[in-house]
C-alpha cells in the first residue's frame, strides 16, 4: 500500500496524507483521524527515506568505526546506538578499516544516505598529515561531525575525549609511590590517543625527577602472545618493575609475560592497564585498570549532537543560540585490583 491508496480509501487528498505522515500541524483532526485509521487498518509503514526528505531530516546518524572487533570500539558503538535510539534516531554503521581511502569512501557513502550527522569513533580517524583530514573538515560544512576520543579543529566539528594524559600521569605517580622505579609502556597503535597517554607518562617522569631512561616503550600488535614475547625480550635486555599498558589487551599480555618469567604479581612486577573492560576482570590476577569513562563519553557526545540537531526555541519559535564546546574533556578514574600494591 502507498500514499495514493491511502488517499483513495480515506477519501482525502494525497497532500493531506503526506502532511499527516510527516506530522504537520495544518491538518484538521477529522482528516488526521481518517488517515490514521486507514494506516492502522492496513498496517502501512511510511518509507523512511521519503518521509525523511519531506521533513528535511532522515533521523539517521552515520557512525564510522575502524575496527569493530576491538573491544573498546565495539562497546562504544553499543553505547552510541542505544543512546541514539532513545532519542528517536537510527544509525548506519561503516566499518572502515585503517586505510585512508576506505575512510573517505565510507564518509561519502554516508553522505549519499542523507544522514543528519556523523560520529567518528576513536582517534584512528585523526591522521598525522593535516591534509588527510580535509575530507572531514569539508564534510562538516554540511553536517555536524562528532569525534569520540579524538581531536580535530574545524568548524562544526565537536570532540569528546577522556583525559588520557592526566590518567596515565596519575597511574605512574601511584606506581612510584609504591616503590616502582623502572617503567615500561606497552602499546599496539600509534594514534592521537596513544600520543596523549605517552605524553602523560613523560610528564610524570619529569615531575618525579626521574631520568628519561626510567621509561621504556614496547610496541607490538594486539596479540597476547606477541606482547608477552616482546616484553620478555625487553626484560632480558634490562629488568623493570612496572608495566603500563595502552589497553587491557596489553595488560593481559603483560600478565602472560610475568607468568612465563616466574615473576610474582604484584610483588616483583606491577601492572596497570587501560579501559577497565571485561578483560581486566577476566584476567587472573585481575588487572588494575584506568577507566576511560567510555559510556560517559558516548552519552556526552549524543547529548551535544541532539542539542545541535534539535535546538531549543524561544517564544516565537526561533532556535536559541546554544554554545557547544569544541572539545569536552572527561576525567578518568583508576580502578584498583590485584596487579598493583596500592
Amino acid at each position: 500500500m502507498n500514499i495514493y491508496d491511502i488517499s483513495k480509501v480515506a477519501g482525502v487528498s494525497i497532500a493531506s496524507v503526506s502532511r499527516v505522515i510527516n506530522g504537520a500541524e495544518n491538518v484538521s483532526e477529522k482528516t488526521r483521524k481518517k488517515v490514521l485509521d486507514v494506516i492502522d487498518q492496513y498496517g502501512y509503514t511510511p518509507n523512511a527515506y521519503a518521509r525523511g526528505l519531506g521533513r528535511g531530516s532522515m533521523k539517521t546518524i552515520g557512525i564510522m568505526c575502524s575496527d569493530p572487533t576491538d573491544m573498546y570500539l565495539a562497546s562504544a558503538i553499543n553505547f552510541l546506538e542505544t543512546e541514539l535510539r532513545s532519542q528517536g534516531y537510527n544509525s548506519i554503521l561503516c566499518c572502515t578499516g585503517f586505510e585512508l581511502e576506505n575512510k573517505k569512501a565510507s564518509f561519502e557513502l554516508l553522505k549519499s544516505r542523507q544522514v543528519d550527522a556523523f560520529i567518528l569513533v576513536g582517534s584512528q580517524f585523526i591522521e598525522p598529515n593535516p591534509e588527510d583530514n580535509a575530507y572531514i573538515i569539508e564534510g562538516a560544512r554540511e553536517h555536524p561531525v562528532m569525534i569520540l576520543n579524538g581531536y580535530l579543529e574545524g568548524e562544526n566539528i565537536y570532540c569528546t575525549v577522556c583525559d588520557e594524559q592526566g590518567g596515565m600521569r596519575n597511574a605512574l605517580h601511584q606506581l612510584y609511590d609504591t616503590g616502582a622505579r623502572k617503567f615500561v609502556y606497552v602499546y599496539s597503535s600509534v594514534s592521537y590517543s596513544g600520543t596523549q597517554k605517552l605524553a602523560g607518562l613523560h610528564q610524570g617522569i619529569a615531575e618525579l625527577g626521574l631520568p628519561q631512561g626510567a621509561l621504556r616503550t614496547v610496541h607490538g600488535h594486539r596479540r597476547f602472545d606477541e606482547m608477552a614475547q616482546l616484553l620478555k625480550e625487553a626484560y632480558e635486555e634490562e629488568a623493570f618493575d612496572a608495566i603500563l599498558g595502552s589497553s587491557d589487551t596489553s595488560g593481559v599480555g603483560a600478565v602472560k609475560f610475568a607468568r612465563r618469567m616466574g615473576l610474582r604479581i604484584p610483588e616483583d612486577l606491577q601492572i596497570v592497564s587501560w579501559n577497565d573492560s571485561t578483560l581486566a576482570v577476566a584476567s587472573s590476577p585481575e588487572l588494575t585498570s584506568v577507566d576511560a569513562m567510555l559510556k560517559e563519553l558516548c552519552q556526552k557526545t549524543c547529548q551535544h549532537l541532539m542539542t545541535l540537531l534539535n535546538p531549543a526555541e524561544d517564544a516565537q519559535g526561533e532556535p536559541l543560540e546554544t554554545e557547544i564546546p569544541k572539545k569536552t574533556v572527561i576525567a578518568t578514574r583508576l580502578v584498583t585490583r590485584e596487579t598493583t600494591r596500592f
